[in-house]
């Protein structure tokens, strides 16, 4: 239990090395908290929709600082954690670029069908929609990147990021 909320004594602590019980324990506190949220809003309405807001906001820091220190435990960069919303935006861009002005003129399109267009006119801005669908697939692929890293071991003994949290390696065998 204590593991669970070491993110929070390590608030805003991005050096070091965080092991991969605390990263995930922090992962399903985060889900837990979620799905109460989710239950109160439903019973309260809005006041907890703000409190989860507030939660969210102030978890981020923590969020962010023991997924920094779960990429130092494997001996990677901190800056691996924006890899993914890195992918997404050059993707993103790139399709832009090539695809901006036909992907703009058929969302003004789509817009202006109304509430309940028919398949006909569906039809005619579907494959606009759907040419965008590698934007979202390059962003999946950098995010099971990261989730493979984060379900590796750690590095054993010391890195350049710190001492390992598990003690191994540190014995003199000698």
């Amino acid at each position: 239990m204590e593991q669970m909320f070491l993110p929070l004594k390590r608030y805003a602590q991005f050096n070091g090395r965080s092991r991969r019980t605390e990263y995930w324990l922090w992962f399903l506190f985060q889900v837990m908290a979620a799905l109460a949220f989710s239950i109160l809003t439903r019973i309260i309405g809005d006041v907890a929709l703000t409190l989860n807001r507030l939660f969210s906001l102030a978890i981020f820091l923590p969020t962010l600082a023991v997924a920094v220190r779960r990429f130092h435990d494997i001996n990677r960069t901190g800056w691996w954690v924006v890899f993914p919303l890195a992918v997404f935006l050059i993707a993103l861009v790139v399709y832009l670029s090539m695809n901006g002005a036909n992907f703009m003129s058929q969302m003004t399109l789509l817009g202006s069908l109304g509430p309940n267009p028919t398949p006909e006119q569906i039809t005619t801005v579907l494959p606009v929609i759907l040419s965008l669908m590698w934007v979202f697939l390059a962003y999946t692929a950098a995010a099971i990147v990261t989730l493979v890293f984060n379900l590796m071991d750690g590095t054993p003994g010391p890195n350049r990021f710190g001492p390992d949290p598990k003690g191994r390696g540190n014995a003199n065998v000698f």
